[in-house]
């Protein structure tokens, strides 16, 4: 059994991950300063070991596998020395999930806007074809119990593209190491809250992240924003680039229907990017297999449960 260590699990990414390494049966350890009773108790429930609020560098040795270090780590971490004087593998959260599904059909969804919905439509697909998943979100998704799931059986991963800092170690951006079989770009918006200087850099990293695409990848991109279409149209010869839209809509009886060869679907349209993000989920999920007759019938009962 592998031994796992991760530092600063206050950050709700850092302690799902340790939830979710421990049911796949590794044996964790985790720390973090202002860490609650609540927080304690459910590592201590799942089976990790927590020695409590602080930080615990004599407890950290040897046989530890690999340190992961969460983004807000800082790099006079006491841990973080502890574990470069020992040796032992230092990764970020975006490295070490890389290693976990590098066998795995990775899907990245990234952009400014719409990658938490997307996701949720997918995962409602996939699940309806009964198509087993992992998946590594930073965001809540309603329909899933945690932000992060890992599994051995699973051929796909779903991944939400962070564009953050990935850690005290790294500086590069979380989305550029998770090299996408399916990347899914759907528009791109620099402002001065984001960690990039100029919009210049900003472009650089998405830039970057279309470079990484695999070979014989796709990328599903939404063609109404200029920046996203000129990266599209930048990409390498072997990737294939699949523009998306608005989803066409029909009004009838008072009710909103999705026209489809398949038939029309009712639906419930909770935003406007509701019908742009539909596409790109359909899309994304006809590269893993699923029909769209599946993906629309799996569509219209998704947002019919939705909340007015």
């Amino acid at each position: 059994m592998r031994k796992v260590h991760l530092i600063s699990v206050t950050e709700p990414l850092v302690l799902d991950l340790a939830l979710a390494l421990r049911k796949k049966g590794y044996e964790v350890s985790a720390s973090g300063v202002g860490l609650s009773e609540e927080t304690i108790g459910r590592l201590h429930d799942a089976g990790c070991t927590c020695y409590g609020d602080g930080w615990f560098p004599e407890r950290l040795g040897k046989d530890i596998h690999s340190v992961v270090l969460g983004a807000e780590v800082k790099q006079d971490n006491p841990e973080l020395s502890r574990a470069k004087e020992l040796g032992v593998l230092l990764q970020s959260i975006p490295e070490f999930l890389f290693q976990r599904t590098r066998l795995k059909t990775r899907v990245v969804v990234a952009g400014s806007r719409g990658k938490k919905s997307i996701l949720s439509m997918m995962v409602c697909a996939l699940r309806r074809q009964k198509l087993a998943f992992d998946y590594a979100l930073t965001s809540e998704v309603d329909v899933l119990e945690s932000r992060i799931h890992l599994s051995y059986e699973a051929r796909i991963a779903l991944i939400e593209g962070d564009e953050h800092v990935t850690s005290a170690l790294d500086k590069r951006f979380q989305l550029e190491f998770y090299r996408p079989h399916i990347a899914i770009l759907t528009n791109l918006a620099w402002s001065e809250e984001t960690d990039y200087d100029t919009p210049e850099a900003y472009l650089s990293t998405y830039n970057s992240f279309s470079k990484s695409i695999e070979r014989e990848g796709k990328l599903i991109y939404y063609g109404g924003d200029p920046a996203v279409a000129r990266l599209a149209d930048e990409v390498r010869s072997d990737i294939t680039a699949i523009p998306y839209d608005r989803h066409p809509v029909v009004e009838r009886d008072g009710q909103t229907f999705l026209p489809t060869r398949y038939g029309d679907y009712p639906v419930r349209i909770p935003n406007p990017y509701f019908l742009m993000n539909l596409n790109a989920a359909r899309l994304a999920c006809r590269q893993l297999g699923v029909k769209d007759a599946d993906f629309y019938q799996a569509l219209s009962e998704y947002s019919l449960s939705l909340p007015l």
